[in-house]
């Protein structure tokens, strides 16, 4: 039995030690991606608040009781905030890009468009 342990625990010492070894995981170069403008509100409808699945577990409904996360009503206030500055920040990169993007106007009855008409002056 003693030969039988031995062999045991220096099987074990030895996975033990090279284990200390063992070569760092190296982590991958973070990637720049840009964030859609869709994603971003995404985050930032759910910052303070969160989902309905952390709201409905034990810590979350304790959070609603004593509010020590802020209670819900000022969490929705301040993702609120978050979402103006977020759609403030999004009307401003877009009006900087250039001229205003145009479409032709929907199908109807009438022959022309204030847009089409060289008489009107668009401000």
């Amino acid at each position: 039995m003693s030969i039988k342990f031995t062999k045991l625990s220096s099987i074990l010492l030895i996975t033990a030690i090279s284990s200390l070894f063992a070569m760092e995981a190296k982590a991958e170069e973070p990637t720049n991606k840009p964030i859609s403008v869709n994603d971003t509100f995404k985050e930032a409808y759910f910052v303070h608040t969160g989902d309905n699945y952390q709201n409905s577990s034990f810590i979350g409904q304790l959070n609603t009781i004593l509010g020590f996360k802020g209670f819900p009503d000022n969490q929705i206030s301040a993702d609120g905030k978050l979402m103006d500055m977020v759609y403030q920040n999004v009307i401003e990169q877009q009006s900087q890009v250039g001229s205003p993007m145009k479409t032709r106007d929907l199908s109807n009855p009438y022959t022309t468009s204030l847009q089409e008409n060289p008489g009107y002056i668009g401000y």
